[in-house]
């Protein structure tokens, strides 16, 4: 969505309809007090820290990786390129060895079906559009520092070894997951992508968007 200003929300709305991988628990919003009563309206959360818009860290798969707390937000922010995909087979090397992603730009997100077709409905799929793992290979030799992708995951649901977050993580390479890019146009923009400050966590959740120069 764009604002006035031209900036593009690319954040999934959390709520319990957001749809999150089989294995994880639903966000979860419990009001505790009500003005009716209390006199203000008060919740509490409950989510896995991989739920809708997030980031991950090397710590998901890495024993001595990186956390949230020793994150440079610096890493969160900057030039962007924007890549539409129409496919429905996975990134590899040959797709990513056409595209033009000049020398000042090391961020790279995926515009793919899965804006369109998947990721605002309810139920999880499992034939979303993903990256291979000579496509990471690519990201990594070409100095990218941060990939994202518009899924719950970079990486194909059926490979169950992990490879694909393995290799990109081991690299240092910041995993942006669940953008929302449907109003999104191929191209350069600025990104924020800020996490919640959770101390020790592989993960957290993130509120991204997009702008162009001379917006802000």
């Amino acid at each position: 969505m764009m604002n006035t200003q031209g900036m593009y929300d690319i954040s999934m709305s959390l709520c319990d309809q957001t749809p999150v991988w089989p294995s994880n628990e639903r966000f979860k919003l419990r009001w505790l007090k009500n003005i009716k009563n209390d006199g203000v309206n008060e919740s509490s959360l409950s989510f896995n820290t991989h739920t809708g818009t997030h980031i991950d860290l090397p710590y998901h798969f890495i024993e001595s990786g990186q956390r949230v707390n020793n994150l440079s937000l610096e890493r969160l922010i900057g030039k962007t390129l924007v890549a539409e995909y129409e496919g429905k087979s996975d990134i590899d090397k040959n797709l990513l060895s056409k595209i033009d992603i000049s020398e000042d730009c090391n961020k790279l997100i995926f515009k793919t079906q899965n804006s369109k077709k998947y990721l605002e409905k309810n139920r999880f799929r499992k034939d979303y559009v993903a990256l291979s793992l000579d496509g990471a290979r690519w990201i990594i030799e070409n100095g990218i520092d941060l990939v994202g992708i518009d899924y719950l995951s970079i990486e194909a649901y059926f490979n169950k070894e992990n490879e694909t977050h393995k290799l990109l993580l081991e690299n240092n390479v910041i995993i942006l997951e669940g953008i929302v890019l449907n109003n999104v146009k191929e191209g350069y923009y600025n990104l924020i992508a800020l996490p919640l400050n959770i101390l020790e966590a592989e993960a957290a959740p993130v509120r991204a968007a997009l702008y162009k120069e001379g917006i802000l």
